[in-house]
């Protein structure tokens, strides 16, 4: 898998009709390590990503974060709990600098008037998610350790200029494995040249290396 086909298995596309009418409205600027919405939030409206890169996650009692997914320019993010009615479940924040269009309720009972095919470009939208996200289950529950952390770098890496803000315990905490594991993981790609490690940021510098790592 090269980075292009990373990105397309990662990405769904928007239906072009829809992508013109979320693009009408006008795009707030957030700096980066802005919080976009919270856990536990009424979800008065949910977003489309016009540039830059997300981080949906949750946060437990105790204040352990746990990635969900991570987004980038010409996704939608925070529909279900906008949709289903119930308070948010997740946190979302900009891991880059980001320009996103936010999108009411107003707006999508205005767009359905003005063209209804829209309401079936949606509901196509929102199944293909699903079906990714059941994808992606599959695919990381038969992974070792090393491949889920090869995954978690490589896809919040995706938008940036490779450099994550990160801790060994927000790895673990991410994808289901003790510090201990994530440092001797992250030991062997450091030994390997595929990335470079600081206080609290971790660059990936041989983005194939990964990628082919988690093709073997």
């Amino acid at each position: 898998m090269n980075e292009n086909e990373y990105l397309v298995y990662h990405k769904i596309d928007m239906p072009t009709e829809l992508f013109e009418a979320f693009n009408r409205k006008e795009a707030k600027l957030y700096k980066k390590n802005s919080i976009i919405y919270r856990q536990g939030e009424k979800a008065e409206n949910f977003y489309f990503l016009k540039k830059g890169n997300v981080e949906v996650f949750v946060m437990s009692q105790e204040g352990a974060e746990k990635g969900l997914n991570n987004y980038r320019a010409g996704e939608v993010f925070g529909e279900a709990s906008f949709f289903d009615g119930y308070p948010r479940i997740s946190t979302a924040k900009t891991i880059t600098e980001c320009e996103i269009i936010t999108i009411t309720r107003k707006d999508i009972e205005h767009f359905f008037k003005e063209d209804p095919s829209l309401a079936l470009k949606l509901i196509e939208l929102l199944s293909k998610k699903v079906l990714r996200l059941s994808r992606e289950i599959d695919h990381i529950s038969f992974m070792s350790a090393e491949k889920r952390i090869a995954e978690y770098l490589l896809s919040r890496s995706q938008g940036t200029d490779g450099t994550i803000t990160c801790t060994q315990e927000d790895i673990g905490n991410t994808v289901g494995v003790s510090r201990i594991t994530v440092s001797r993981t992250l030991g062997k790609f450091l030994k390997d040249k595929w990335i470079r490690t600081g206080y609290k940021k971790i660059e990936i510098i041989n983005i194939k290396g990964l990628m082919e790592f988690l093709d073997d």
